[in-house]
């Protein structure tokens, strides 16, 4: 697991949790799951979706980039 960290967005500014208003992050990478995919068995072809979970409250805010 890595350590909770500042997370600076591509526009240049700190994300901030928008439940509790911490400013530290877990990085996590989650499958974009969709049905087609899933029945094709071809899960991992999936896209990936980059998230942060909150330290504090554990909320997930997730992005595509």
């Amino acid at each position: 697991m890595d350590e909770p960290q500042p997370v600076t967005l591509p526009n240049g500014r700190n994300l901030k949790c928008d439940t509790c208003e911490n400013e530290l992050f877990e990085p996590r990478r989650w499958k974009l799951q969709t049905t087609g995919m899933t029945f094709m068995n071809l899960d991992w072809a999936n896209r990936d979706a980059t998230c942060f979970v909150c330290s504090s409250c554990r909320r997930i805010h997730w992005f595509h980039w």
